[in-house]
């Protein structure tokens, strides 16, 4: 009976934690969810494993999409490949080879060189459970998703306009911005997340806090950023900035 209880509980506080991270929470409840973060760490490590676990899912989800596109380059009968759509793909590899083999050996590094090696965008949160209420953010992180980030960013926009302490609208405002190369106002939005280290969002958060930093060549802030973070992605970056 015990045994039970206690699968029950744990089935609840997931749930309660998707309704979190998928932001369907109402503020009084997301308040409540924060502070109970804020008050044991337990609970707070479990937020950080099932968002993980969320981005896992999207990344295996992506893989089977490539796994399937490489399938079907490889059954591409040899004849196509001499159409004008396949030459242009090959050469936009050639031109990608290229810039990849300058990058290696030109000599010395830069902010920007680091920014350019550790950027890459927040996979983003799972689209199938929208909902209703929240069929704005929904609707945002699929234009993200397509990398349409303009169309993103004005829709989450009015999301922050009305509810500016909403961490997951603020955090992929931030990121967004900074994918569609406006450093300065994705340096805006995720230095609001600089307070709330109770946040699931809050070392993600200060990781691409960081590269906003480093892109405008502000070294010294991008390191003081990183040091109160202990992830290990941050210490890495931190390790890289480091050394420049």
């Amino acid at each position: 009976m015990d045994s039970n209880k206690n699968i029950q509980e744990h089935q609840k506080k997931q749930e309660l934690i998707d309704d979190y991270l998928l932001d369907r929470l109402d503020s009084n409840a997301r308040a409540d969810f924060e502070q109970q973060m804020k008050l044991f760490p337990d609970f707070r490590e479990m937020v950080h494993e099932q968002k993980a676990l969320i981005v896992a899912v999207e990344e295996q989800a992506l893989k089977r999409e490539m796994d399937s596109f490489h399938s079907q380059i490889i059954s591409v009968p040899e004849k196509n490949w001499l159409s004008a759509g396949w030459l242009a793909l090959a050469a936009s590899f050639l031109i990608l080879i290229s810039v990849s083999t300058w990058a290696i050996l030109s000599s010395g590094n830069s902010p920007q060189k680091v920014f350019a090696t550790h950027f890459k965008p927040d996979p983003g949160l799972p689209t199938t459970m929208s909902t209703t209420s929240n069929y704005e953010f929904y609707y945002g992180m699929v234009n993200y998703k397509r990398e349409e980030y303009n169309e993103a960013i004005l829709r989450w926009e009015t999301l922050y306009a009305a509810n500016p302490e909403n961490d997951t609208v603020v955090y992929f405002l931030g990121v967004a911005n900074l994918a569609n190369g406006n450093a300065r106002q994705a340096r805006k939005y995720l230095q609001a997340t600089q307070d709330k280290p109770e946040s699931a969002f809050y070392d993600d958060a200060q990781y691409y806090l960081a590269l906003a930093l480093l892109k405008e060549d502000r070294i010294d802030a991008a390191k003081q950023v990183l040091s109160k973070s202990n992830s290990p992605a941050n210490l890495v970056l931190l390790k890289e900035i480091n050394a420049l």
